[in-house]
């Protein structure tokens, strides 16, 4: 389910960081990974077309270098990787490059927190999971605390240490679930089992959340279960930080959505909001 994974990077501050936290995938089947890099022409035309000269030659050296660095990590630890430089739009050439290495995963979304201290997705994360035909990892930022008037960001360590797994029993809620199981070979240990409900509660949901429990069970894990009402994105995102998950494992699809249309208000805000990793399953 990981055997390549495709990584887009523009160099942050992060990103190594958060590629060293993927390596463990290697015990989950991970062969190789695409590192990528888009220089995007577009915005450097539009600075060009002012008056201020552009070096792109120097632009692709530098990509190069730092792209380079990442790969002689990648094979100190033995995952195979390849290499890529384009220029164009930023989002189109990451779906091409997915679509042409066959890749298993797009790692994206690192983003940090807006002047108001909220964590959020840009757009380009946004429209990659919209129209990515793999499973896309938003890998986050996220605050762990603030002293002395200085908050401290960091990314998520140990990323598949404890699950979070959203469900509605649609389609794409049962797809995403077929991905845990391998998770459990990464160090994957908890899991810990939602469903929000809207309206009343239904009898016939806590007997589907106990088979989930035992199945769950049988497969290595400790186990919790909640059945809560609310609103599914904020209730989600609630459980995710008091409960201290790794990683939010959720369809991109509930019940009720139109595929071709919208990529899922609840996975779309739980995405938007949370300031845990979201695996994102298509």
């Amino acid at each position: 389910m990981f055997k390549k994974i495709l990584y887009p990077t523009k160099f942050e501050e992060f990103a190594l960081p958060i590629l060293k936290n993927l390596t463990c995938l290697k015990a989950a089947g991970l062969e190789e990974v695409i590192l990528m890099n888009v220089i995007e022409t577009e915005a450097l035309f539009i600075i060009r077309d002012s008056g201020f000269p552009i070096d792109f030659d120097r632009i692709r050296d530098k990509a190069q270098k730092e792209i380079n660095r990442f790969a002689e990590y990648l094979e100190t630890e033995g995952v195979a990787v390849k290499t890529k430089i384009v220029e164009g739009s930023l989002v189109s050439e990451i779906l091409k490059a997915a679509n042409e290495e066959d890749v298993s995963l797009i790692v994206a979304g690192r983003q940090k927190r807006d002047i108001l201290g909220e964590l959020f997705v840009g757009s380009t994360t946004d429209r990659i999971i919209r129209k990515s035909a793999v499973p896309v990892l938003v890998a986050k930022y996220h605050v762990l605390k603030e002293t002395a008037g200085e908050t401290t960001e960091q990314y998520c360590t140990n990323m598949f240490r404890k699950i979070l797994y959203p469900t509605d029993w649609s389609s794409s809620a049962e797809r995403a679930k077929q991905y845990i199981p391998t998770l459990h070979k990464v160090g994957a240990s908890e899991i810990i089992v939602v469903h929000v409900l809207e309206t009343d509660f239904d009898l016939g949901i806590k007997e589907k959340l106990a088979n989930l429990e035992q199945e769950f069970q049988s497969q290595g894990f400790k186990v919790s279960v909640q059945l809560i009402k609310g609103k599914p994105y904020a209730e989600i995102n609630k459980i995710a930080t008091e409960e201290d998950v790794s990683l939010i494992v959720m369809g991109s699809h509930g019940k009720g959505f139109t595929e071709a249309i919208f990529w899922g208000s609840v996975s779309q805000r739980v995405v938007e909001y949370s300031e845990k990793p979201v695996l994102v399953v298509k």
